[in-house]
């Protein structure tokens, strides 16, 4: 067992760092072509609260099994774990709604669609995104503030087999006093789902489409306005699947119905710990002046300096 905690602490610390150093690339680079141009960029402005979001979660999260492992009496005491679950779902819940705007910029920038309304929409979103920021951090807020008041912290114990000894361990449970407030998480989580599901398939649907047309036409589809909307599907595809693992592993761990064993609860801590890793490195790929900036660092040959999908759009 002690094996295993160790093995769990390096884990948590390389996450620690890669995604820390992953997330703070995306930050100095954005912030570097801001000093350097003053141009406001709707998406590196979603991509930079991602990766603030991503930041606070990786170590609000490390912060949690160090203390868990390390200094479990003062893990326990008080309030201490209620508010670091209130932290952790608010930063998770942020993230999550914030690729849900850069989705939805994603997919109005590439859409066409017919009509003053969708047009009005198009010319007005780079002064949106801000907004919808704003109200995806304060309904995240909202929504895991609940848990100070309604969740606590059950210690029990239990009997268990340990080397041929039976030896009392302590076994600690989050319950919710009205059992609601997972629901409602859940809820949240499941509406973003929704609408990124919504805004990756109209955008697939609608490459699908223009490729099968410009196949006909003998086009090809090495056009760069192409690539870049390719590069946006394939990101958008991404955050659903790896936002689906971590809600799932989140889901599991707070859930007061799920298993209480020490190892499971440890293995869906580190699965979250890997998703800041693992959505910086999406969002990177998926950018093209990040991925340029990062082929410079490694001494790697860069490609063009196109960053994001370009304002002209197909049907």
């Amino acid at each position: 067992m002690l094996s295993f905690f160790i093995t769990d602490i390096i884990i948590h610390s390389l996450c620690l760092v890669t995604g820390i150093t992953g997330n703070s690339f995306i930050l100095i680079v954005h912030l570097l072509d801001w000093l350097r141009t003053h141009d406001y960029n709707p998406c590196n402005l979603i991509l930079s609260a991602i990766a603030i979001s991503n930041i606070f979660l990786q170590g609000s999260v490390v912060f949690q099994e160090f203390a868990f492992v390390l200094f479990f009496d003062f893990y326990i005491q008080g309030r201490i774990t209620v508010i670091l679950i209130v932290i952790i779902t608010s930063l998770s819940l942020s993230s999550l709604w914030s690729s849900t705007v850069l989705c939805f910029y994603y997919c109005v920038k590439i859409l066409q669609l017919r009509g003053n309304l969708f047009y009005k929409l198009k010319v007005r979103l780079p002064v949106l995104v801000p907004w919808l920021l704003a109200f995806s951090f304060v309904l995240s807020w909202c929504v895991a503030i609940t848990s100070y008041w309604d969740m606590y912290m059950d210690l029990s114990f239990a009997t268990t087999n340990i080397t041929g000894n039976l030896t009392n361990i302590m076994v600690h449970e989050y319950k919710s006093k009205c059992n609601c407030v997972f629901q409602l998480y859940n809820f949240v989580a499941s509406v973003a789902f929704f609408l990124i599901l919504v805004t990756a398939g109209a955008v697939i649907t609608s490459l699908c489409r223009h490729m099968r047309r410009m196949r006909q036409d003998s086009e090809g589809t090495g056009h760069p306005r192409i690539s870049s909307h390719l590069s946006a599907a394939r990101t958008m595809t991404c955050l659903l699947v790896i936002y689906l693992i971590f809600f799932a592993a989140f889901a599991l761990l707070n859930d007061p119905s799920g298993p209480a064993d020490e190892i499971i609860i440890t293995l869906n801590l580190i699965c979250i710990t890997l998703f800041p890793t693992v959505n910086c490195s999406i969002l990177i790929l998926g950018n093209r002046k990040l991925t340029n900036v990062l082929k410079k660092l490694l001494c790697m040959q860069s490609g063009p300096g196109n960053t994001e999908v370009t304002v002209t759009t197909f049907q």
